[in-house]
């Protein structure tokens, strides 16, 4: 039985790959996404592989690790399983570039709503009302200081939306600032637009870079050697919920309850401070900055 929660934020603080694969299509290698909404997302086994290495990395003991995570896949993975229940990394601010403000922190009621689900599940409350946040297709919702808004326009990529500000955005922006590195004002750049526009823009606003494989008998670009990679801009944030429970085998590192595993987690994610995700560590992607919600 997991017990217990913690809520993780991860700040892309560069270009995130986390693949779902290669694909027949114009992008060769797209991202992680939800198949009914087409949110970007990182799976649940991804993130938690990625904390098992970093753990790793910190020459923890082998038997603490397997505690907490469970045996390595086909290493005796009958014997017990892990601790914690890792779930997916769910989009919550997608970056989008503006006219004003170089760029604005989106999101959706949709969004905000299953973020207040979940928080209720990890059992937080979230002081916002989702339901008076109904913005038309025309509309963004933002602050009465916002940095976005254009002479009462906000004009996102190509997308030109009537601004329309609302008091309430202040109390959304506390709530997600508690996910975010402390130097971020989310409020003077936070724009809620309906569900269809945010739709839109994760979809067709994230990064597609051209790679290419040399090669280096020739110095050109090898026989099918052009491939498209897609990326989640650098200042996107997730979050995902971690559920932690008595180990199966107790007092290994003196690990006997719930409460002690979700601390022993949550300390070294508030110390490590940053991580990588998914492919291309040799080119610099992929390296986000984790906060954990106390």
């Amino acid at each position: 039985m997991y017990s217990e929660r913690l809520v993780l934020g991860i700040y892309a603080v560069t270009p995130v790959h986390a693949g779902s694969g290669a694909e027949v299509s114009v992008i060769d290698l797209p991202i992680q996404r939800e198949r009914h909404t087409g949110f970007p997302v990182i799976w649940g086994q991804s993130l938690k592989g990625v904390l098992r290495s970093a753990f790793k990395e910190t020459g923890e003991l082998e038997e603490v690790i397997k505690a907490i995570f469970g045996p390595e896949p086909g290493e005796k993975a009958h014997e017990h399983a892990g601790a914690i229940a890792v779930g997916d990394a769910k989009v919550l601010l997608f970056p989008v570039r503006s006219a004003k403000g170089v760029f604005a922190y989106v999101t959706s009621p949709l969004v905000l709503k299953r973020f207040k689900e979940d928080m209720e599940l990890a059992g937080e409350k979230v002081g916002f009302d989702v339901s008076e946040l109904k913005p038309r297709r025309n509309e963004a919702i933002v602050s009465g200081n916002s940095a976005i808004n254009l002479n009462g326009k906000v004009v996102l990529e190509e997308v030109v939306l009537e601004a329309r500000e609302k008091e309430s955005i202040g109390a959304i922006a506390t709530e997600l600032k508690r996910l975010l590195p402390e130097d971020i004002n989310l409020e003077e750049r936070l724009v809620i637009v309906h569900d269809d526009v945010f739709t839109a823009f994760v979809k067709l606003a994230t990064e597609i870079v051209a790679r290419v494989a040399i090669d280096q008998s020739t110095g050109t670009v090898r026989r099918g050697g052009l491939w498209y990679e897609e990326f989640l801009p650098r200042d996107t944030l997730l979050y995902a919920v971690i559920a932690a429970g008595n180990p199966r085998v107790t007092g290994v590192g003196g690990l006997r309850t719930a409460s002690e595993v979700k601390d022993k987690l949550g300390n070294f994610l508030t110390s490590v401070k940053y991580l990588q995700i998914g492919g291309d560590e040799t080119v610099g992607k992929g390296f986000v900055r984790v906060v954990v919600r106390r």
